[in-house]
């Protein structure tokens, strides 16, 4: 199939960079992977993925304010014990496992 339509797009500069590092390693460039999901929303008559906003897991969700007192009180329990990450080893976890930039 020919090639003759260009594609003019805006995207932010992490999200492309973090979405071109994924794609090499599957062997895909950014152009490839587009046409792809062209051809997929062809295919389909739709997106080829679930457009939701992801639900809180739950142990954030909270039903009342006792259910919030409570997890807040088994968090500081936790803190007072020395049961914590420091957020700078946290955050580098998050880097490494999603290959984000600093």
């Amino acid at each position: 199939m020919t090639k003759n339509e260009t594609l003019h797009i805006r995207v932010n500069d992490t999200v492309k960079s973090n979405a071109e590092k994924t794609l090499n390693v599957l062997g895909l460039s950014i152009s490839e992977a587009v046409n792809m999901l062209l051809h997929q929303i062809s295919l389909v008559g739709g997106l080829p993925f679930d457009v939701k906003v992801p639900l809180a897991p739950d142990s954030v969700t909270v039903r009342s304010k006792e259910e919030l007192y409570e997890k807040l009180s088994v968090g500081m329990e936790q803190v007072k014990a020395g049961n914590v990450i420091d957020a700078d080893v946290v955050m580098a976890r998050l880097r490494g496992k999603y290959g984000l930039q600093d």
